[in-house]
C-alpha cells in the first residue's frame, strides 16, 4: 500500500540534493537492535548465573538505556552510553563488574552490526534516486560499519559521533550543507523521527519528508513537506 502525501506550497523542483538518516530509514535499527539484546541477555545468564538474570528481559534492558542516555545527555557518545547502560544493567541484577560490562558491549555491539539489514526497497531506490541527485547521509547512530554495505557512493556523510551536534541541533544540518555546497532549499532530508529529522530539517530550512514505514498517525506539530511509506514513494514522487 502506498502512502504518499506532499504538503501543499512544498517547492520539490528546487531539489538538487538528498540527505537520509540511517536507523529506521535505511536500515532496521529497532530489530538488529532488540535481536542483540537478546543474544546479550542470554549471554549475560551464562555468565552470571541467578534469579536475577533470568527474570530481566530485553524490554527492562531498553528502559535501562533509555534511563542512562536521559542522565548522561549528550555529553557521550552512543557507545559511551551503551557501554554505560551495561554497567547498570549489572549493578541492576546484583552483580557489578566493569569487566562483564565490556564484555557485554562488545558481544552486543558485533550482533547488533552483524544482524543490520537494510530496508529490501533500499539498494535499488538509492541507485534510481543516484542518477538523478546528489545524496548524503546524516546520522545520529553508530551503524558506520552498515554504510559500506549500501550498493551506492555518499557524496556526503555526517556522523553525529564524529562532529558533536545531533539532530535536531541546526549545527549538523549546517554541516552537511557546506559539505554538499547546497543552499537549504535544495535539500531535501528524509527520516523516520519528527522531532529529529523532520522538525530539524524545517528549523534549518531544509525540506523534509518523513519516513513512516509504521503508517502511524501524526499526532504532533510539526508538519512534513512529504509523508512516504518507503523510498520507493520517494522515486514516484522525485524521479
Amino acid at each position: 500500500m502506498k502512502m504518499i502525501n506532499v504538503r501543499s506550497g512544498s517547492d520539490l523542483s528546487r531539489i538538487t540534493t538528498i540527505s537520509f538518516d540511517g536507523d529506521d530509514t535505511l536500515w532496521d535499527f529497532r530489530s538488529a537492535m532488540e535481536n542483540a539484546l537478546g543474544l546479550t541477555l542470554r549471554q549475560l545468564r551464562k555468565v552470571v548465573e541467578s534469579d536475577a538474570t533470568q527474570r530481566l528481559t530485553v524490554q527492562e534492558m531498553i528502559v535501562i538505556r533509555d534511563r542512562v542516555a536521559y542522565e548522561l545527555g549528550t555529553a557521550v557518545n552512543l557507545d559511551e552510553i551503551r557501554h554505560a547502560a551495561f554497567v547498570r544493567t549489572l549493578e541492576y541484577v546484583g552483580a557489578p563488574s566493569e569487566e562483564i560490562a565490556g564484555n557485554l558491549f562488545r558481544f552486543y555491539m558485533d550482533a547488533r552490526l552483524r544482524g543490520t539489514k537494510l530496508y529490501t526497497e533500499v539498494p535499488a531506490a538509492l541507485s534510481r534516486l543516484e542518477g538523478a541527485y546528489r545524496i548524503g547521509l546524516i546520522t545520529n547512530g553508530n551503524s558506520k560499519p552498515v554504510v559500506t554495505r549500501i550498493p551506492v557512493k555518499f557524496d556526503f556523510t555526517v556522523f553525529a559521533q564524529d562532529c558533536g551536534f545531533s539532530k535536531p541541533d541546526p549545527h549538523i544540518f549546517r554541516l552537511a550543507l557546506t559539505a554538499s555546497s547546497c543552499e537549504p532549499e535544495e535539500v531535501l532530508h528524509v527520516g523516520d523521527s519528527l522531532s529529529d529529522d523532520v522538525a530539524g530539517a524545517n528549523n534549518s530550512g531544509l525540506l523534509s519528508a518523513w519516513m513512516n514505514r509504521q503508517c502511524l498517525k501524526n499526532e504532533t506539530q510539526v508538519t512534513p513537506d512529504l509523508a512516504i511509506r518507503d523510498l520507493n514513494d520517494l522515486v514516484t514522487i522525485l524521479v
